[in-house]
Formats: structure tokens, sequence, C-alpha cells
């Protein structure tokens, strides 16, 4: 008679990464990848959160990248909101809610990327990782 451990053993492996591989995945919402891009000769102190999630401070540096991934809340409405200090400077804007993702949505794209840039004169949103982008807001 053969020993049910390793069978047991086989079909937990394989059950938990099958609920693995749908988690990464999002399952049947839509997975976001976000980055923030400093395109400003110094150092800039980010931090971002949401309604779930605190991602904490950050400092960018020029030409630096903070990068994260979220799957969307089921039925959307997921927003990470971004608070910046650059030297005396102080900015907030909504990073991810449903106007900026019709922004950077691309039809037929499992994972959705979306790039904000920010400049000098302010903060820039695009689906491209080129540096342009649209201006959103500018530095109070």
């Amino acid at each position: 008679m053969r020993s049910s451990t390793p069978y047991n053993l086989f079909i937990f492996v394989i059950s938990t990464f099958s609920i693995a591989s749908v988690a990464f995945s999002c399952g049947l919402t839509t997975k976001w990848n976000v980055s923030v891009i400093s395109a400003i000769g110094e150092d800039i102190v980010a931090h971002i959160k949401s309604g779930d999630d605190d991602l904490g401070n950050h400092t960018i540096p020029y030409v630096g990248i903070y990068s994260w991934s979220f799957c969307e809340n089921f039925g959307g409405g997921t927003v990470f909101y971004g608070y910046f200090w650059w030297g005396s400077k102080f900015q907030s804007l909504a990073l991810i809610d449903n106007n900026i993702e019709r922004r950077c949505y691309f039809d037929n794209v499992a994972t959705q990327r979306c790039y904000w840039f920010v400049k000098p004169d302010g903060f820039y949103v695009s689906r491209y990782p080129n540096g342009g982008g649209e201006l959103i807001k500018h530095w109070d």
C-alpha cells in the first residue's frame, strides 16, 4: 500500500500554485503598473497611498523611478493619491482614479501601465514611457 503523504503534498503544491497564479494575474479585474519618474534635478519625496494600501515615503532622485503594481478593485473605483515634496514646494493629486485610467488605458493589453513625469513645472501623465504626457497639475 502506498503512502498518501507524497500525493497530498503534490496536490497541495499544485493547488497553491494555481491560487497564486490567479492572484498574480488579478483574476477578473485589471492589473495596473504605475511609475513615477522624476525629471527634477534634485531629490523629491513622494508618499503614495490608497484607501487600502499605504506605500509610504519614497525619495526619488533625478531620473529615478518609483513603481508599484495593483489589482483594480472589483467594479473599478481604485484611487491612489500621491503627496509630493520638492524643497519648499508641495503638491497632492490622484495618481490613479477613473479619469487617469482613461488617459492611460490601452485596449487588449493584459497589464495596463501609467507613467507620471514630475517636472519643474508640474505633473504629467502618459500611457507611454517617453517623457511626454499631458500636464495634469502644476506645483503649488
